[in-house]
């Protein structure tokens, strides 16, 4: 049975004590695609989501949203590689940069 995913791209950044997401920041670009229903498939489709708008955005941080379409059914396995940082998402984010606080200067 097919699955339709919704891919999205959230501003973030990765850190010394775990990511930083911009929920409120701009959306680079949004994508519905029907996959396969394995997480396999998830996870091809998350990748090619991602090189396409690096391409278009080489200097962008980003982590890559998946929402599974209302009435899809989750692939075996999917929670679990969600959970586990499996699918790909955080492949485009990129390291933050040190900042001073705003406060101290």
């Amino acid at each position: 049975m097919a699955c339709t995913i919704t891919l999205s791209t959230i501003p973030g950044w990765t850190t010394d004590h775990g990511i930083i997401l911009e929920l409120m920041g701009t959306c680079l670009a949004r994508k519905t695609v029907t996959v396969v229903s394995t997480v396999n498939d998830i996870r091809a489709a998350v990748a090619d989501f991602g090189k396409e708008v690096h391409a278009a955005n080489p200097e962008a941080s980003f982590y890559v949203s998946v929402s599974i379409a209302k009435g899809s059914r989750k692939p075996n396995g999917y929670d679990a590689a969600n959970n586990a940082k499996a699918l790909g998402q955080h492949a485009y984010m990129k390291p933050e940069e040190t900042r001073p606080c705003p406060a101290r200067t």
